[in-house]
């Protein structure tokens, strides 16, 4: 009887493949989507913090109401440029995850990430400037540099892009069946190892 139950607690008992490469190719992509929105909210962070420097040099030139309407814009985009990094890095630890859970937990983190980045596009900080001239528009630019609308674009179209690949990656049959294996002896949801996704 004994034997039995040590032959059932076996490690040999539960197969365990390493990650196929439609996990490991969504792993890098989830991460990108991360990194990609980390350095949004870096820069949003660093435009905020010079922002009083560069409303002096045009002080005077601009309705201040205005100004404070990008400022705050700013901050929130900011914050919520830190949600969605924390939801994308949940995101890209959850792929190797070796659990039936793993592809809705991304798919939901993906989607609220989408969602709220679209949210930001639609109050983001440009569409409160009010510029009627070329020399207006000029003086905002000393605010809003234009970098960091290029970034902004660039971040909500490529993390978009990305996730939805990673997405597709996931559903492929090597991942459903990767996904459907469970090692209750090994660490996080099943997971072996990082070195896994990192060396294969």
């Amino acid at each position: 009887m004994a034997d039995d139950v040590l032959r059932s607690d076996a490690p040999d008992q539960y197969p365990i493949s390493p990650p196929p490469r439609p996990v490991r190719q969504a792993f890098w992509l989830a991460a990108a989507g991360f990194l990609l929105v980390l350095a949004q909210c870096v820069a949003a962070a660093v435009v905020l913090a010079h922002f009083d420097d560069a409303y002096d040099a045009v002080r005077g030139m601009e309705d201040p109401d205005a100004v404070e309407a990008v400022r705050s814009r700013l901050f929130a985009g900011a914050v919520l440029a830190g949600v969605v990094t924390l939801l994308l890095g949940f995101a890209a630890l959850t792929v190797p995850r070796r659990s039936v859970s793993s592809r809705p937990l991304v798919g939901g983190a993906a989607l609220l990430s989408a969602v709220a980045l679209l949210l930001g596009v639609v109050f983001s900080p440009e569409n409160a400037v009010r510029a009627q001239t070329a020399a207006e528009l000029a003086r905002y630019e000393t605010l809003l540099p234009v970098w960091f609308s290029t970034l902004s674009s660039v971040t909500v179209a490529g993390v978009i892009l990305l996730l939805g690949l990673a997405f597709i990656r996931m559903g492929r049959e090597a991942a459903i069946e990767y996904y459907q294996e469970y090692d209750p002896t090994a660490g996080w949801g099943g997971f072996t190892s990082w070195l896994d996704v990192i060396r294969r």
